[in-house]
């Protein structure tokens, strides 16, 4: 009889105890689909129930549903033999993502500026000095990143856009931190937030608009590059594409 291989990701797992006095399967849906957008758990990993149980310490049933959620949102794949992948990455699923994230945002940054007071531009303004304070640690640039583009949604105050923006945030946050790795110890970051900051100091939605596009197509090219320089890492995982997830809320992280 032969074993299924332990993922090495989950063999540094810590048991999820508290996962049974809490939503067992939010607990192992929130720990999968942060290893999966942080790239600990690889595209193409295959995750099977029996493993999963046994190294997070819970039953299958809150391990089923977990998985059954991150296929509704398209980050792991089924396999026609059972079980599922992680969902690949690949070059024009990355474009597609990043053309959609563009126009949601840019339109969240005019009608945030449309909104501003002075208050607001003032705090826009600090998450700016901070990140370039902190642009030599990845971490940090990601965490402030995501404060920035959160205030600018609070701000908007669209839900429309918020919420189909919500559909395709989980494979935003896997391209973003692939972008992210570019821009340490570069300003590259600083200065497209700054350019929106100032935007929004000088009450020009176009403008606005305009620098938080450049800012994700730059991004964009970035995760592209970093795509492009793992391509031999990931080509002998199978060609299973991710399918476009429904429209149907999901749960958020923060992003940047």
């Amino acid at each position: 009889m032969t074993t299924t291989p332990v993922p090495a990701a989950l063999l540094r797992a810590e048991p999820l105890g508290g996962a049974r006095r809490q939503s067992g399967a939010r607990a192992v849906y929130d720990l999968l689909r942060t290893r999966i957008i942080d790239g600990t758990l690889a595209p193409g990993e295959r995750l099977t129930e029996p493993v999963l149980s046994a190294q997070l310490g819970v039953s299958r049933t809150p391990v089923r549903e977990a998985l059954r959620l991150l296929q509704a949102e398209a980050l792991v794949v089924e396999l026609p033999t059972g079980g599922v992948r992680v969902a690949p990455l690949d070059l024009a699923d990355a474009r597609r993502v990043y053309e959609v994230r563009a126009r949601l945002e840019g339109l969240l940054a005019r009608d945030a500026c449309e909104r501003a007071r002075p208050d607001d531009v003032a705090r826009l303004e600090r998450l700016v000095t901070l990140m370039d304070a902190v642009r030599d640690h990845e971490d940090e640039v990601l965490r402030v990143g995501a404060q920035f583009h959160g205030e600018i949604e609070a701000l908007a105050d669209n839900r429309w856009c918020s919420a189909l923006l919500r559909q395709i945030r989980g494979h935003v946050d896997r391209y973003r931190t692939l972008a992210a790795r570019g821009r340490v110890g570069t300003t590259d970051h600083v200065d497209e937030h700054r350019a929106v900051a100032a935007a929004f100091a000088g009450g020009d939605a176009p403008a606005a608009e305009a620098a938080m596009v450049a800012h994700i197509d730059r991004s964009a090219a970035l995760a592209e590059q970093a795509l492009r320089a793992t391509t031999a890492d990931v080509s002998s995982a199978p060609d299973v594409s991710p399918t476009a997830p429904p429209t149907t809320d999901s749960s958020t992280t923060d992003e940047s």
